[in-house]
């Protein structure tokens, strides 16, 4: 199953936003505070709540609470400010298939889900590693009030399994070893730490860099199942923590991904990552990987959010992040062109000084005396001087 649209209705910052998803990447992209993240913790809590033991509408709505984590655990705190009335969802698979959620304010929350979905596998994963935070994190978040959202628990609950064996193995071998190749090594769980085990020694995760570990993560999650065929991966900032070099990595990763049959949805924020993903389709070099992107915008300083989509980021017109970078570039080469008239005019006037120096200089400095010159002086003293001795004789 894969998700083919969604619908939001006065949910947080849009208005009416309408999003037709391919069943390969679908890539989000906007300034701040332009709904990225809420769009796919909309879509994650609404799978994982229908998937669960509790019946749709209190699983779902459960889900959006510990997700969103509004205050008063009310969710009618996710309608659009101003609106004051109700909010929407609706998903629709590829088949047809549709999950409805609604959510009306009337002093207490008034909330219906119709759902015929059936939902796939779904995996939430944050912008910050979790590895690192792996031991005891699930048993601290369940007794005590932590401040993070209940995607972090998801996931460290995902990271629990033990690796496949045999043919699971055999099957995700092919997505797991570009990421080991990266890390040097395997990832290991003994007990409640994670270990990367590279030839004989074994390598603390926490002791890796940042970056390094949310590959670690990923590959472990690969290699126990976490991340199957058929399953939908929600990515937040694949990008945080990463150099060029291995946001390099995650493109090729996530390209693999969806050519295995995995639904992943990206927000991001990175012009590398973006273009990356964006550059074989603009090419036509892997038509087996289809991809779609979306550009989240204001058209105007507090306006609701609107939505644009692209088959490639050259179909964008709204990139806040090409934007930025065009105006680097502009004022990079106006600061060129100033400093290269600075230098020119200072040339010019060194030539300028150095002339009038020069025509000084030849006013005040004494004639050269030629050799002849010189010996008609000599002999003028000489018989200067004989006169005067006649004289005082």
């Amino acid at each position: 199953m894969s998700i083919a649209r969604l619908e939001l209705q006065d949910f947080t910052v849009f208005k009416q936003a309408e999003f037709e998803f391919c069943p390969g990447i679908n890539v989000l992209m906007g300034e701040n505070g332009t709904g990225k993240s809420h769009v796919l913790k909309a879509m994650y809590a609404a799978l994982r709540g229908a998937a669960g033991e509790a019946p749709p509408g209190a699983g779902c709505f459960a889900k959006v609470v510990t997700v969103f984590r509004p205050d008063s655990r009310r969710t009618a705190r996710l309608v659009r400010h101003g609106c004051g009335g109700s909010w929407s969802l609706r998903l629709l698979d590829g088949r047809g298939a549709r999950l409805h959620m609604c959510c009306e304010q009337h002093g207490a929350d008034v909330l219906s889900v119709t759902a015929d979905i059936h939902p796939a596998p779904s995996l939430f994963v944050p912008p910050r590693e979790v590895l690192a935070m792996y031991d005891g994190f699930v048993a601290a978040y369940e007794g005590r009030e932590l401040e993070f959202d209940e995607t972090y628990r998801d996931i460290c609950e995902a990271l629990g399994a033990a690796p496949l064996r045999g043919a699971g193995a055999e099957a995700v071998r092919g997505l797991l070893e570009p990421l080991e190749q990266v890390l040097g090594g395997k990832v290991l769980l003994r007990g409640n730490h994670f270990y990367v085990q590279r030839g004989d020694c074994e390598t603390e995760a926490h002791l890796l860099a940042e970056g390094l570990r949310k590959l670690a993560c990923l590959a472990y999650l690969v290699a126990n199942g976490a991340i199957t065929r058929d399953s939908v991966v929600f990515w937040d900032e694949p990008e945080a923590s990463l150099n060029p070099r291995l946001v390099v990595q995650v493109v090729e990763f996530v390209r693999a991904l969806a050519r295995a049959g995995v639904q992943v949805f990206l927000a991001s924020h990175d012009f590398l990552l973006l273009h990356r993903l964006s550059q074989p389709a603009e090419h036509a070099l892997d038509p087996d990987v289809p991809i779609r992107f979306f550009s989240l915008y204001r058209p105007r300083p507090a306006a609701p959010v609107e939505v644009e989509t692209g088959a490639t980021l050259a179909d964008i017109e709204h990139n806040a992040i090409l934007e930025e970078f065009a105006r680097y570039y502009d004022d990079e080469r106006a600061y060129a062109w100033r400093e290269m008239a600075d230098e020119a005019a200072s040339t010019a006037g060194a030539k300028r000084a150095g002339k009038k120096i020069a025509r000084a200089a030849t006013r005040t400095r004494p004639r050269p005396q030629t050799g002849r010159a010189r010996a008609k002086k000599v002999a003028k003293a000489a018989k200067a001087k004989k006169a005067a001795r006649k004289v005082r004789t």
